[in-house]
């Protein structure tokens, strides 16, 4: 897994995002947290995807990078547009990837 140096975080992830990346690392399940990742596709914008998943080794051959880490998937839906509506603001455009890998 590769990280975004800037993470979105929500309060709940925040105070735990080491640790939170310490066991995503490692490949432990995480009851209530999800990870926000470019999209393995082209053609979408962003993925969404519960930590259960990790626990899957073909998972880790994606190498997934990931943007955010929410609380829930409430949290994770309302993080990704927030994502999306901070990227427009600044760029004008949905050019996720670019954004993203530009700022790395």
């Amino acid at each position: 897994m590769r990280w975004a140096k800037e993470l979105y975080l929500s309060e709940k992830t925040a105070a735990k995002k080491d640790k939170i990346i310490r066991k995503a690392e490692r490949g432990i399940g995480m009851v209530s947290i999800y990870f926000i990742s470019l999209a393995s596709n082209e053609q979408n914008l962003l993925d969404i995807f519960h930590a259960a998943h990790l626990k899957q080794p073909v998972f880790y051959k994606q190498n997934p990078f990931v943007v955010g880490i929410a609380s829930g998937y409430e949290e994770a839906l309302e993080m990704t547009r927030q994502i999306l509506e901070d990227i427009y603001a600044e760029t004008g455009g949905f050019r996720v990837r670019e954004y993203f890998e530009a700022a790395d």
